[in-house]
């Protein structure tokens, strides 16, 4: 996977006969995956239930800590706490909830980031496929080393709040000019976040994040839980990184 998702391509594995909702005549795994929300829902009103769970010990909900919060801020500006925990859907996949804080980023920088996403690792498309009024709808290609290309067709819901802060929420849709494609897998990908500045902090911004995701083919789910909490660090890390180089990050007196 990518920044979006933030986190790094596996490598190629073997094909895993591990039970992940059915097997299909040809021994590939047959995942179930989320349906769609309850009429009368908005994603903002999904973001809101996901954030009222708990993730500390003993929580009734599955998650578990893998990063806690850092007592200091990183080198590169920025500290996240993590935690994953099993989908509702029963997809082996697991669910990751991110919180960080992030010196001299704004909401609109990373909005700016997930809409044009430049150091998308094996990207060989990215397209625009329709302008909506609260979003886009856009849909991309991407071939990792040593894994079949996936490909995705994504619907951007974007809210700029009266205070300042942006929810944006990305999740996999179906579009006309963009139907799956024989030989190429289409991921499933879901990522709900809000950006806000800091009330206690001058200069930082914070952020909460869910995201969910089935890269589809051969990839064990056990791998990707394996490798979600680095991959998150270390692609955010990359991300500050280039804000900056480009000088986009803001400075305090």
């Amino acid at each position: 996977d990518f920044h979006l998702s933030r986190e790094g391509p596996p490598p190629f594995l073997p094909p895993q006969k591990k039970n992940m909702g059915g097997i299909c005549c040809c021994c590939q795994p047959v995942r179930v995956l989320p349906g769609p929300l309850e009429t009368g829902l908005s994603e903002w009103d999904e973001f809101q239930r996901l954030s009222k769970e708990e993730v500390g010990k003993g929580n009734p909900h599955g998650w578990k800590i893998k990063n806690d919060w850092p007592k200091e801020y990183r080198k590169d500006g920025f500290k996240m706490r993590i935690a994953l925990r099993p989908h509702e859907s029963g997809n082996d996949n697991n669910m990751l909830r991110g919180d960080g804080k992030f010196k001299g980023a704004t909401p609109q920088l990373f909005l700016d980031y997930l809409l044009n996403p430049e150091n998308l690792p094996g990207l060989k498309e990215w397209v625009d496929a329709e302008t909506l009024p609260d979003g886009y709808i856009k849909y991309c290609k991407v071939k990792a080393p040593g894994m079949r290309a996936r490909d995705h067709c994504w619907k951007y819901t974007i809210d700029k709040r009266e205070d300042g802060s942006i929810f944006v929420c990305i999740r996999t849709t179906e579009h006309e000019k963009y139907p799956p494609v024989e030989g190429v897998y289409r991921g499933y990908y879901y990522n709900s976040s809000l950006f806000q500045m800091s009330k206690e902090e001058p200069g930082v911004m914070e952020m909460t994040e869910f995201i969910f995701q089935d890269l589809k083919g051969q990839i064990p789910p056990s791998l990707m839980n394996g490798a979600l909490a680095a991959g998150t660090l270390a692609t955010n890390a990359n991300e500050m990184k280039g804000f900056r180089e480009k000088g986009l990050l803001q400075t305090t007196a």
